[in-house]
């Protein structure tokens, strides 16, 4: 008598374990992701064949954009107060909280600190309209004062420069002349990557 071949089952697998994960890391993700502030003014930055990446975190940056304005970064959030009180003692002025708070969510500052109250109690579609840059000139050195008081609350932090593709170049070695006249002289240059050339 012939045996009778019992018939194949396919192989089943239950996805819902992994669906469920695949679920629970994207809902991670999404809750965790800190976005980036957009920049108030656009800057094209050079482009390098430069490899070492800045950090975001404990850092500085002071952007130039091409018409020679300047605009300085707080980038890490428990830094901002603690300078913004610190330039308010020097220019004798005092920030509400509510002040504070609309601070808190700048990405640059784009104004000369004694219009920075005003600036801040303007609704968003004003201040895109307000932007006239720190002042930094051989008279008013606010910009330098802003980086002055971020190094004397956190030694710690880095200093990158970002500036626009065609800014001119005297605005770029006034700046440079002023940091190191006063030793910073540790900072990074921010540009786009370039592929490195063929030999």
């Amino acid at each position: 008598m012939a045996r009778v071949k019992p018939k194949r089952q396919g192989i089943h697998m239950d996805m819902t374990a992994m669906s469920d994960m695949a679920w629970l890391l994207l809902t991670f993700f999404i809750l965790t992701t800190q976005f980036k502030k957009p920049d108030i003014v656009p800057i094209k930055t050079p482009s390098s064949v430069a490899e070492t990446k800045i950090q975001d975190g404990d850092l500085i940056r002071i952007t130039i954009n091409n018409e020679g304005k300047y605009y300085f970064s707080i980038i890490d959030d428990k830094n901002k107060l603690p300078i913004l009180e610190k330039m308010g003692q020097k220019y004798g002025i005092t920030f509400t909280d509510a002040e504070k708070s609309s601070f808190m969510k700048l990405s640059e500052i784009p104004v000369p600190v004694r219009s920075l109250k005003q600036y801040l109690n303007l609704n968003d579609g004003q201040k895109q309209a307000t932007i006239p840059g720190i002042p930094m000139d051989s008279t008013d050195l606010q910009l330098i004062d802003w980086v002055d008081f971020s190094f004397e609350h956190d030694p710690e932090l880095k200093l990158a420069i970002k500036g626009d593709v065609n800014t001119q170049y005297p605005e770029f070695r006034d700046l440079i002349k002023q940091l190191v006249e006063r030793d910073f002289n540790r900072f990074q240059l921010v540009t786009s990557s370039e592929s490195k050339p063929k030999d």
